[in-house]
């Protein structure tokens, strides 16, 4: 054999084997590269797909008599701790379940334990998608939506509990740890620095299991902010307009209207910013959407937020709604946020909410986002003396003949009509009792947030001063 006979061999020899590792490569591939397929239809940020997904409030319990409420994990990090024993949880393939009634779920909050609840109903294989669980186990199936998960955290078998109404799953016999969480919600504990809250069925004898204060231990900070978006800088305005149309202004058609908006319109693309800092978005679908799918919608949404306004801290999802334009199926995802741990409640009635996007699965139909950004002004101490604050249940006490008025109002009870337990029947359709600041969008900058405790009765929300039990806002019933 010559030397060119060896050179060709050489060459068929190494194109076999470039063939045998090519063949083996693609049979490897594919199981890996499907699922980033999948995921791309929808998004390329997951992170933050995960981050919206955070409790509203987490209720600790210390003990049968102690138990105090956070409206921010910021400072603690008890969620972090509880998406790693819910990420196992819903990818454990052996376990126990086991269904139970609502007395013997309210004796499990006498011992050391967590409850993270969600604002809205959340999903359960969504929930397990977003702690990035492959392969969610059979939970899902057993209880779709959860709105509380209780982490019990006493020494011995730890277990957890998905809550959603009147229906309460038990999981048990699961290879989780708990003593980082036990020994956080200990240190929280020992210091004392919180509030404690009691729950109005063991204080007032009625049926609703909210927990409320009775005494205030810390005041709420003095709080200023500022619009997000500064109207009057049309440069700010136009590079905010090239971000959201990814086009040189050049491109953009702009429109200043006469009472300060502008308007920006590239294609069949609409951005406009109102005078008072509001921005909204509408752009016409590419094709048509016949089949909702929330896993993408969200991812979508997530996408869109973080690349073109980013998330405001602390922000979380409110609500979920299914919507349909012109035969196209959606969802309307409505997201808050809070400043210095504490949620806000919007006074413009101009203002629907602060963070508002409809999305058909991989498109974006609309977009709305009104923020407001904490000025962080220094506040000197003899500047911030005052009353101490109101209990919720001292806020309650003093504006009952109103709640009751409007109780009466709500539910079409004429006067001839007496209703026995009146007062019990208002206490058991109190469904949410919060802290919160309340913004009264009068100025562009320096404006001073009140704090405020929310009651929200039958979907009436009512606001009052924290300080003086006042009502400075009311929205009706829905």
């Amino acid at each position: 054999m010559n030397k060119e006979d060896l050179k060709t061999l050489f060459l068929i020899l190494l194109v076999c084997i470039s063939i045998f590792l090519t063949k083996k490569l693609w049979i490897k591939i594919p199981s890996e590269m499907i699922p980033v397929f999948k995921i791309k239809e929808g998004i390329g940020s997951s992170y933050l797909f995960s981050d919206m997904l955070i409790p509203d409030k987490i209720l600790l319990n210390f003990s049968d008599k102690n138990h105090t409420l956070l409206y921010s994990d910021e400072k603690y990090g008890l969620w972090p701790g509880g998406k790693m024993i819910l990420k196992k949880a819903l990818s454990e393939k052996n376990y126990k379940v086991s269904h139970m009634k609502k007395e013997e779920f309210l004796k499990y909050q006498n011992n050391k334990s967590i409850n993270f609840y969600f604002a809205e109903e959340m999903n359960t294989y969504i929930l397990a998608k977003a702690l990035d669980v492959k392969e969610p186990n059979n939970i899902t199936e057993r209880i779709s939506k959860v709105n509380n998960i209780y982490i019990y955290l006493e020494k011995g078998n730890p277990f957890i509990i998905f809550c959603n109404d009147n229906t309460y799953l038990k999981i048990s016999n699961l290879n989780i740890q708990t003593k980082v969480l036990r020994e956080i919600l200990s240190g929280i504990e020992v210091g004392e620095e919180y509030t404690r809250y009691y729950s109005i069925r063991d204080t007032l004898g009625s049926n609703n299991d909210i927990y409320i204060p009775f005494e205030m231990v810390n005041e709420i900070p003095s709080v200023f902010v500022q619009n997000e978006i500064r109207i009057d800088n049309r440069d700010e305005i136009r590079m905010i307009a090239e971000k959201f149309f990814n086009k040189n202004i050049d491109y953009l058609r702009e429109i200043v209207e006469n009472n300060g908006s502008t308007i920006y319109i590239y294609n069949q693309k609409v951005l406009k910013i109102h005078k008072n800092g509001l921005l909204e978005y509408f752009s016409p679908l590419d094709e048509p959407v016949t089949e909702r799918n929330l896993y993408i919608s969200l991812n979508t949404a997530a996408d869109f937020i973080s690349s073109h306004s980013g998330p405001p801290k602390e922000m979380y999802l409110d609500k979920i709604e299914e919507i349909k334009s012109d035969n196209n199926l959606g969802y309307k995802f409505t997201f808050k946020y809070r400043i210095r741990g504490i949620p806000l409640i919007i006074g413009d009635d101009e203002v629907e909410d602060f963070i508002q996007i409809e999305v058909f699965n991989k498109y974006v139909k609309a977009y709305k986002r009104f923020v407001r950004k904490d000025m962080h002004v220094p506040i000197y101490k003899e500047a911030i003396e005052q009353e101490n604050m109101l209990s919720a249940f001292e806020v309650i006490d003093m504006n009952f003949d109103l709640l009751e008025e409007r109780y009466v109002e709500d539910m079409g009870i004429t006067e001839d009509v007496k209703i026995e337990n009146l007062n019990e029947k208002i206490v058991e359709s109190i469904e949410d009792i919060s802290l919160a600041y309340f913004d009264p969008c009068k100025k562009e900058s320096n404006e001073k947030l009140i704090g405020v405790w929310t009651i929200n009765i039958k979907g009436r929300i009512y606001v009052f001063d924290v300080y003086t039990g006042k009502l400075i806002y009311e929205k009706g019933k829905v």
